[in-house]
């Protein structure tokens, strides 16, 4: 392994020390920067920016770690189970609105059973009662 392969595996491992804060140089509370991460390392000032890519990472992981960035996932969080919440609240109440339309349809034909069938009493009670009074003047007669 070269040099500049184990340089930059000790800054690699002093980054992932610093984001689990289990430092051994560095306060566990200091802020992340490139040059916290050299310190960690135990390199000189400047060693990381030999590597770029590890300088942006650094940059990235600090900026994803910073207290605006965790209010603003926070916020974006909130807003997503809002946005969850009002979906989900649409949809019942179109699942409701659907189901009143049924329900109505449903009393509507109950209630057209309801009078076909009392307008089939009422005729058989004056048929029962034609037949009674047809029956009481018979039996009169005899």
């Amino acid at each position: 392994m070269s040099k500049s392969q184990v340089t930059l595996i000790n800054l690699e491992e002093a980054l992932d020390r610093i984001l689990t804060r289990q430092t051994r140089i560095i306060p566990s509370t200091q802020k992340l920067s490139v040059k916290a991460v050299e310190e960690e390392a135990g390199l000189g000032n400047g060693s990381a920016y030999y590597y770029k890519d590890f300088v942006k990472k650094v940059k990235d992981c600090a900026v994803k770690n910073s207290p605006k960035a965790n209010a603003q996932n926070a916020y974006e969080e909130k807003i997503a189970n809002l946005r969850e919440r009002l979906n989900n609240e649409t949809r019942l109440k179109e699942k409701y609105r659907n189901q009143v339309g049924e329900l109505k349809t449903q009393l509507a034909n109950m209630a057209s059973q309801h009078n076909e069938l009392a307008l089939t009493i009422q005729q058989y009670q004056y048929q029962v009662a034609e037949l009674e009074t047809s029956n009481t003047l018979s039996m009169k007669r005899s």
